[in-house]
C-alpha cells in the first residue's frame, strides 16, 4: 500500500500541475508550504518527500516471521556444523594458577617440534614437571628454596600439584632428566603465589577505586569481636578445673554408694 502511494504520488507529480494544485497535495502530505514558494520550490519539496520515504523503506527490517524463520535456520545450521576445540594450539606455554593455599593447577601445550622431541626421547630419560618455591628470590634456574618433581607423560596437558607452604611463590618448569641426572627444561611458567591459609596481621586495608582506577590503603580497624583468651594459670582457669573436678568427684561418690546416678 504504501508502493503504490508513492508510485502514484511520482505520476501525478509528472503531469503539468499549478502552483495551486502543487501546494495543497503538499499540505496534505503534513509537508510546511510558505505563501511565497515558488513553484520549482514547491516540485522540490514533493520530490524531496518522496525520495525519503523511499530510503525509509530500504532501510524497513524484515517482519518478525521472517526474522524469527531466518534465526532458526542459521541456528539448525550451526547445530549441524561440528564444533569443536582443537587439542593443541602449537604454543610452547606452560600456566601455574593458584586454586587455594595448598593446591595450585598448571596447565601447558607444546609446539610439534618439541612434542616430537618429547616422543622420541629413549626410555631411559624421564620427563618431569617441577615446582619451585622462589619466595622472595629472583630465580636463575638452581637456587630455589624447594624442588618438588612430577612424572608426566607427553600427552598429559594439566596437573594439580599439592604444595606444603602457604602464601609463597611457585614457579614451574617442564623438561626431561638424562639417565646422568642432569634436567634440561624445556618451558618455564610464570611465577604463582598461593593465598594464606589464615587471616592477615596487616594494619592496612587495600581498597580499589574502579572509576578512578587507583589503589586505596587505609588504617584498618580489625575484627569487629576480638577473641577473649584465658592466661594460663589465671583464676578463671582454676575455677574451670575446680567445677570440673568437683562434678567428677560427686559421680564418684554416687557409684560408690549404689545409689547409681
Amino acid at each position: 500500500m504504501f508502493d503504490e502511494n508513492v508510485e502514484k504520488l511520482k505520476e501525478w507529480l509528472s503531469e503539468k500541475r499549478t502552483i495551486q494544485e502543487l501546494k495543497a497535495m503538499a499540505k496534505n502530505l503534513g509537508l510546511k508550504v510558505k505563501r511565497m514558494m515558488k513553484k520549482k520550490e514547491v516540485i522540490k519539496l514533493l520530490e524531496s518527500y518522496i525520495k525519503q520515504n523511499e530510503e525509509i523503506k530500504k532501510l524497513e527490517r524484515p517482519s518478525s516471521s521472517t526474522s524469527a524463520s531466518d534465526s532458526i535456520k542459521k541456528e539448525d545450521k550451526l547445530s549441524k556444523e561440528e564444533l569443536y576445540l582443537p587439542k593443541s594450539y602449537n604454543k610452547n606455554k606452560l600456566v601455574l594458577m593458584p586454586v587455594n593455599p595448598n593446591w595450585l593447577h598448571a596447565y601447558w601445550d607444546y609446539t610439534k617440534e618439541t612434542f616430537e622431541t618429547l616422543n622420541k626421547l629413549p626410555k631411559e630419560y624421564r620427563i618431569v614437571l617441577r615446582i619451585y618455591d622462589v619466595t622472595f628470590i629472583e630465580f636463575t634456574g638452581n637456587n630455589a628454596h624447594r624442588t618438588f618433581e612430577i612424572r608426566i607423560t607427553p600427552n598429559m596437558r594439566n596437573y594439580y600439584i599439592n604444595v606444603p607452604i602457604p602464601n609463597a611463590d611457585y614457579l614451574a618448569e617442564i623438561g626431561y632428566i638424562t639417565p646422568d641426572g642432569n634436567f634440561y627444561s624445556l618451558i618455564r611458567s610464570n611465577v604463582c603465589k598461593t593465598p594464606p591459609n589464615s587471616p592477615s596481621n596487616s594494619t592496612r586495608e587495600k581498597w580499589l577505586d574502579l572509576r578512578k582506577k587507583r589503589k586505596i590503603v587505609t588504617p584498618s580497624d580489625g575484627v569487629l569481636v576480638k577473641e577473649v583468651e584465658t592466661i594460663p594459670g589465671s583464676i578463671f582457669k582454676i575455677e574451670e578445673i575446680q567445677n570440673k573436678s568437683e562434678q567428677i568427684w560427686e559421680l564418684f561418690s554416687k557409684l560408690r554408694s549404689g545409689r547409681g546416678i
